[in-house]
């Protein structure tokens, strides 16, 4: 490819409201397009490496067995059809399949019953993990709740929020790693008299956690909030009451997995009004309608001397305990993990992270009607369905951080720079030479044009291309430099071909 054909409008200065760095570079380096609602478009040196990325991985997985998808995974009933037509069978299972489909690739499974999400996101990460290695990239493996249940994740840790980065939590006592979604760790007790007598105190214009604590001299850890959601299932709705520490927060994520529901919201005024005869501000589990569903989060358990809504304007009830004054079947872990929380591996405080997801995966939620195979003996057993993402956007946008690209990862292999196309023997040379290495079965990039020789080394930067060739002051005894990793080398131009298969050879065995 000649640069005076390419499509790739590089950037002297950071695009306005970008942080990320490798995205920057991306920007800066015409890999892609950015526009003002903070969306981007590649341009082709970014389809191409995304396309090589995307090779990369998939080599693995089709010689892990993956079978190759075109436009199935990525449609909502796509892989209960292809398990219709394709599984009867023990001997049909696993069957795992992979799809390329724009910045990702989608990834679903079938497998036999009793496969746990532990056992197939081993099998599944621990390729990706490899391939990540060999690109000199480190992830970590998370676990927590998604829409759709327990998730499996690998993540790239981040030093400060940016464009893919999303916030979490990290140990750095034990190096657990985990989501706001993850599970919480270990509960704290609750301080106060054993058994405390239960009294109605007038506590005016304490709507909030904060006011009620300072209006009684109490920390919010001795307080129990009652919020109110109305829950889907089945498409009916629901009011459920759900119980947590005065001093966490709620997740809805975690809620919805543990009832089991499609969605979860938070009732509206005019709802609790119907329900209970209240609006919210003093609403507590003491004395509610049998119609709503007492749901605990397990820092509940266990409470004592704390204090709760009265379930009247202006009133809270004080020395309320767990068990003689209210208590429910139905306890989950529903709290949001955040910094400041005990860690769930070693008890110490968790601290705020940043990381990126790279890759997702979940088990499939049961259908209505559940898919059979018939197994050795010949009894009919339930399959196992999952999915799962591998981003290559994230992936791409994190190697950008990095001087260079890999060989066999960047969209090209080569760039051959003229600094003066006016020096005729220098042109005649390279041109000579761009089409030797194309015959070789190379990508090159070949900058003709007619620029200064600072704006081809800048550009030549931004790119990343992971060797360089420079026809200059030499060109006329047929010397050329030839620059990969931190080595410089003159060498004749006709051995340079020679040079760069061998060079990429031993790239492609490292990989």
């Amino acid at each position: 490819m000649r640069m005076t054909s390419l499509l790739a409008p590089t950037m002297k200065h950071p695009p306005e409201g970008w942080k990320d760095p490798g995205a920057v570079r991306l920007m800066r380096g015409g890999y892609a397009l950015s526009w003002e609602n903070g969306e981007w478009n590649l341009l082709p040196l970014g389809a191409i490496m995304r396309d090589n990325i995307c090779w990369f991985f998939l080599e693995r997985f089709l010689g892990d067995n993956l079978q190759q998808l075109d436009s199935l995974l990525a449609t909502p009933h796509g892989l209960e059809n292809l398990l219709r037509r394709s599984v009867q069978s023990y001997r049909d299972l696993p069957l795992r399949t992979v799809e390329s489909c724009g910045g990702s690739l989608l990834l679903g499974g079938i497998e036999e019953e009793g496969m746990s999400l532990k056992d197939i996101s081993h099998s599944i990460f621990s390729s990706i993990k490899e391939c990540l290695s060999s690109l000199n990239l480190n992830c970590e493996e998370v676990q927590d709740l998604c829409e759709r249940g327990a998730r499996s994740r690998l993540v790239f840790p981040e030093e400060s929020h940016h464009t893919f980065a999303q916030e979490g939590v990290i140990c750095s006592h034990c190096g657990w790693h985990g989501t706001t979604t993850s599970e919480s760790g270990r509960d704290q007790g609750f301080q106060g008299a054993d058994s405390p007598v239960m009294k109605e105190v007038y506590t005016p214009d304490t709507c909030s956690i904060e006011a009620l604590c300072a209006f009684l001299n109490i920390p919010s850890a001795q307080t129990i909030k009652t919020m109110f959601y109305m829950v889907e299932k089945g498409n009916e709705w629901q009011m459920v009451a759900v119980l947590l520490r005065g001093d966490l927060y709620i997740s809805d994520v975690k809620l919805a997995a543990s009832l089991g529901a499609t969605s979860v919201r938070i009732a509206a005024e005019e709802e609790l009004v119907r329900a209970i005869g209240q609006k919210p501000g003093f609403l507590g589990p003491v004395g509610l309608p049998p119609s709503i569903c007492l749901v605990a989060d397990r820092s509940v358990v266990g409470c004592r001397d704390v204090v709760i809504g009265a379930n009247r304007p202006d009133y809270h009830l004080t020395g309320i305990v767990w068990g003689r004054d209210f208590s429910t079947e139905r306890v989950a872990d529903i709290v949001t993990l955040e910094a400041g929380m005990d860690c769930p591996a070693c008890g110490e405080k968790l601290q705020k992270s940043w990381w990126s997801d790279v890759a997702d995966l979940w088990l499939d939620q049961v259908p209505d009607e559940p898919f059979f195979y018939q197994d050795k003996e010949g009894t009919s057993r339930k399959c196992r369905l999952w999915r799962g993402r591998l981003s290559l956007d994230v992936i791409m946008t994190t190697l950008s951080r990095k001087n260079t690209f890999s060989a066999g990862i960047a969209p090209f292999d080569v760039e051959i720079i003229v600094p003066a196309m006016k020096d005729f023997e220098a042109a005649h040379l390279a041109i000579d030479l761009y089409c030797k290495t194309v015959q070789a079965g190379m990508a090159v990039l070949f900058d003709d044009r007619d620029e200064r020789a600072g704006a081809k080394f800048a550009d030549a930067d931004l790119f990343g291309i992971p060797v360089r060739v420079v026809v200059g002051r030499k060109a006329a005894e047929g010397i050329v430099e030839v620059h990969f990793e931190e080595d410089t080398r003159e060498m004749q131009a006709e051995d340079v071909p020679l040079f760069l298969a061998s060079l990429f050879d031993d790239d492609e065995a490292e990989l």
